[in-house]
């Protein structure tokens, strides 16, 4: 079989089993087995596959005709100009959680560098932390609740060399930064701001906020990803009600300036403002939108 052959075998396949982008999906598979940039199928049509390339290449297919998503069958996913590894145990990073990258760098650039940490609560592939360490070079808290999920995000930080700027931690939300915190508190140390001296904390969160209804009506492929990565009660805001009753809960322990940024579905905008409204009734509040003009990141500051 040769490339030529081979992409328009799965074409077929592919539109038959109604998946949305057939050739590009048969392109990306392709060139992954052969450890090729896609460009190069084109310059190479007439090229036979060996044995073992369409071996795998027929095996992929399948699974993807069942609808799992590509970025689990090549094991990548490209986010914010980056290349990071992903598996069912972790959700895939969208385009749509860029947007929160951007912003959190615009409220960095407005803070003291010496005295600014991130925090990623609920991390994942470790997509948002990695970036931001990346981006600028400052400590960054990196939080989940899954340890399948603590190891992919520390390949992808060791991959990007970034892990000495992160610290990664297995607890539930805020836990191990509200520990943090006490910890330095009651350390008895005369002057704990120059051992520990952050006094901005900003936090990203893209926690799950999909309804119970909604996940009944997902795509076919994102029923692959991982349930509770994805849904947070009946409406798609259990775990960021949790989040904003333990910042209120411990917010005399944490630092003097927080930022938080989550992102949501847009129609759960006045319902978000009111949950962070009740927490904090003083806090400035505002909306950004994504690339697609949807509202998606509510940003804090409290």
């Amino acid at each position: 079989m040769t490339v030529i052959e081979a992409l328009q075998w799965a074409n077929n396949k592919l539109k038959k089993a109604d998946t949305d982008s057939p050739m590009l999906d048969a392109e990306i598979l392709l060139a992954s087995i052969l450890d090729v940039p896609k460009s190069w199928l084109f310059g190479h049509f007439t090229e036979e596959l060996k044995p073992h390339h369409e071996e795998r290449f027929i095996t992929l297919l399948d699974r993807r005709a069942k609808h799992e998503p590509i970025a689990y069958l090549t094991g990548k996913k490209m986010f914010y100009g980056r290349e990071f590894n992903v598996n069912p145990s972790v959700l895939i990073p969208r385009p749509a959680t860029e947007t929160m990258i951007e912003h959190a760098l615009k409220q960095f650039e407005t803070c003291d560098r010496d005295t600014v940490m991130f925090v990623d609560i609920g991390t994942g592939s470790g997509a948002i932390a990695v970036t931001l360490a990346a981006e600028t070079q400052v400590p960054v808290l990196a939080i989940d609740n899954e340890k399948s999920a603590l190891v992919v995000a520390e390949q992808n930080a060791m991959t990007h060399t970034v892990n000495e700027h992160i610290n990664f931690q297995h607890g539930n939300l805020l836990d191990p930064l509200i520990k943090l915190f006490q910890t330095i508190r009651n350390s008895g140390i005369p002057n704990v701001s120059s051992v520990y001296p952050f006094r901005d904390l900003i936090i990203c969160a893209n926690l799950p906020y999909l309804t119970t209804h909604q996940m009944d009506t997902l795509d076919a492929d994102v029923r692959f990803e991982p349930i509770h990565a994805l849904v947070s009660g009946v409406d798609g805001l259990d775990d960021y009600w949790e989040l904003f009753r333990e910042l209120q809960k411990h917010r005399d322990i944490l630092p003097r300036n927080i930022t938080i940024l989550i992102e949501i579905d847009p129609e759960q905008v006045h319902r978000a403002i009111k949950l962070v409204q009740h927490n904090f009734p003083e806090a400035v509040i505002r909306i950004e939108k994504d690339l697609q003009e949807n509202d998606r990141v509510l940003i804090a500051e409290l």
